[in-house]
């Protein structure tokens, strides 16, 4: 049974023993450590590279190679930015006073130009990269890099119509995200509205699987070996992991962010474009409750997520979850104690075969 996991077009394109890829959140969860631990473990390690600069995707991604000889990803959103919205509400204001309660200046500092995702993704490829992940957007923006590279490229979609606009652009991997599934929906085009499909994972799953001719991967609160049993019965060839893995001992999330995943209840989610401009699920907090409360985000993507930017970095150090972006997934309550990442996963996959087998009428 083992061995029927492993050997798979999944496992053998991503050069992987397990089919378990941890999600590359951006933002710091994603350390060199979490990323290795991962991998070493027989996964997929991926950073979230998104907002970071040059010298630090090298940096971590180096640091990665140190730490284990398996291959690790990078995870880049190719989202384009968004028109502001004249009928929206400015976020700056309202926050204000939520700057200088952290110790920060009423109005958030002019933001850096930020790297292009072009420019990530080939420095992390020059720094030893072995897969390059691609979110919120088609992935032909960057897949020549890692054609030339020769590396795989994976791509997340939340609608059928996506992941086959994905394969047409190069995807060797689909990552079906349900509604369910933590952080930013990986929708290509929000309407102004900010209305994006919201299909389930047992719903896009199998029609992911039936749409292209390529390894699909299942994303969205699968959060133990349970989770993994029934993607694979949907008929995807692996699981993507993402909340499981920020309360993991090598995460970068402060502590206050991994005791709300932990005792966060199945209706404790919202889906908001409130901090970021496009639509992302996460824990509703003081932040989240500010700046809806201002109506639609006047800012659009990513200008929206730059007004509370350092304020969102600042809250990450001094540990006050109710000022940071919580994403997290519907099934965050079963993410447990902090636990080292490999031991996740490998009680992820023991689990998974010994449900597998548990079944009726398996032939094992």
């Amino acid at each position: 049974m083992s061995r029927r996991l492993s050997d798979s077009p999944l496992c053998r394109t991503l050069g992987i023993r397990h089919p378990v890829l941890l999600a590359g959140m951006a933002g710091g969860p994603t350390t060199p450590e979490l990323v290795a631990a991962v991998s070493e473990a027989g996964g997929l390690g991926a950073f979230g590279i998104t907002g970071m600069s040059i010298a630090a995707v090298d940096a971590a991604v180096r640091r990665a190679r140190e730490l284990t000889d398996a291959p690790i990803a990078v995870n880049v959103l190719v989202a384009p930015a968004t028109a502001p919205d004249p009928d929206g509400g400015d976020p700056r204001p309202a926050i204000a006073g939520l700057r200088t309660g952290m110790g920060l200046p009423p109005e958030a500092p002019t933001p850096p130009v930020p790297a292009t995702p072009r420019e990530l993704v080939a420095t992390a490829l020059a720094a030893g990269a072995a897969v390059v992940s691609v979110g919120l957007g088609d992935p032909a923006e960057v897949a020549d890099l890692a054609a030339a590279a020769g590396v795989p490229l994976v791509v997340m979609a939340s609608s059928v119509a996506d992941a086959e606009r994905s394969v047409a652009s190069g995807a060797d991997v689909i990552v079906a995200q349900g509604s369910e599934a933590g952080g930013h929906r990986s929708t290509f085009e929000v309407p102004r509205d900010g209305s994006v499909p919201l299909v389930g994972t047992f719903a896009l799953v199998p029609q992911v699987v039936a749409a292209v001719e390529v390894p699909v991967v299942a994303a969205g609160a699968i959060m133990d070996g349970r989770g993994l049993a029934a993607a694979l019965a949907l008929g995807a060839q692996g699981v993507q992991m993402g909340t499981r893995f920020l309360v993991a001992l090598e995460s970068g999330a402060p502590d206050g962010y991994r005791r709300r995943v932990a005792s966060a209840r199945d209706t404790d989610t919202v889906i908001t474009r409130a901090i970021s401009g496009r639509p992302a699920r996460g824990l509703r907090n003081r932040l989240v409750d500010t700046l809806e409360a201002e109506g639609p985000p006047a800012l659009g993507y990513p200008r929206q997520a730059a007004a509370s930017a350092d304020l969102r970095s600042a809250a990450a150090r001094a540990d006050e979850p109710e000022l940071i972006a919580l994403w997290a997934g519907q099934a965050a309550g079963l993410a447990g104690a902090p636990r080292p990442a490999g031991e996740i996963l490998r009680e992820t996959v023991a689990e998974a075969i010994a449900v597998i087998r548990g079944l009726p009428d398996d032939a094992g």
